[in-house]
């Protein structure tokens, strides 16, 4: 249990750093842009992950961690929003506050669940699997959301899909995912290349609809357990037609 709690204050110490301390300083001393620094703040939650699946001695600690943290985040965020203080240094779209706040919570309970369902319910070892999900949608969300807004013309007009989001992003998001899924199979997990290319060229489309239709946000749960579940299913597909063993 000691060791429990002091892997807990690492996970904080993390936090602290790379959600709040990093961000305050790339406002306030560098100035850059309030999209930049939202998502570097993505992906410090998606390298987060790495924590609990390397840190905690098994998936019921992390999600135990994963819940205490969500208590702590909530409570020290909702003081902080009705300060001056929290508007002057942090970035939060919502004059109220809150979009930081439900962010770190949306993004901790879809760790959750896929803790739950690769580390426990879904047989295998699924390590590399969740890795993939979870660099897609850390990297090729924040891409798309960034080159989307620079370069982005044409919005989706896509009956349901989210028309804040543009083709341009979601061309990007594809390219990445393709990329993240055939690399990270081919290298990591020593699946032959064609498998993996055929692999990443059915999610990365799939992957994009899915990011492309989320709105206000559901892509944070949406977008990696539904690619952490295509690369499950496609992989054991090719285990049971004999191609993998």
């Amino acid at each position: 249990m000691i060791n429990f709690f002091i892997h807990f204050s690492i996970l904080i110490g993390y936090f602290l750093l790379v959600l709040a301390i990093l961000p305050i300083v790339f406002k306030v001393a560098l100035n850059l842009p309030k999209e930049v620094i939202r998502k570097f703040q993505h992906i410090g939650y998606a390298v987060s992950f790495l924590f609990y699946i390397y840190l905690f001695e098994s998936w019921a600690y992390s999600v135990i961690a994963i819940i205490l943290f969500i208590i702590l985040a909530f409570s020290v965020l909702y003081g902080l929003e009705k300060t001056s203080v929290y508007k002057r240094l942090f970035v939060d779209r919502q004059k109220a506050g809150g979009e930081l706040k439900y962010s770190l919570i949306q993004a901790q309970a879809m760790f959750a669940i896929l803790l739950y369902l690769f580390y426990y319910l879904l047989p295998g070892e699924n390590t590399i699997i969740v890795l993939i999900a979870i660099m897609s949608w850390g990297i090729g969300d924040a891409l798309a959301a960034l080159l989307g807004k620079r370069f982005g013309v044409k919005k989706h007009d896509g009956i349901g899909a989210d028309r804040k989001k543009t083709y341009f992003g979601s061309i990007s998001l594809d390219i990445t995912v393709l990329l993240i899924v055939f690399i990270m199979l081919v290298f990591f997990e020593g699946t032959l290349w064609w498998v993996a290319l055929i692999i990443a060229l059915i999610v990365s489309p799939l992957a994009t609809t899915i990011e492309a239709y989320s709105k206000k946000g559901t892509d944070t749960t949406f977008l990696p357990i539904g690619i952490a579940l295509m690369v499950y299913g496609l992989l054991y597909l090719f285990m049971i037609l004999g191609v993998l063993s």
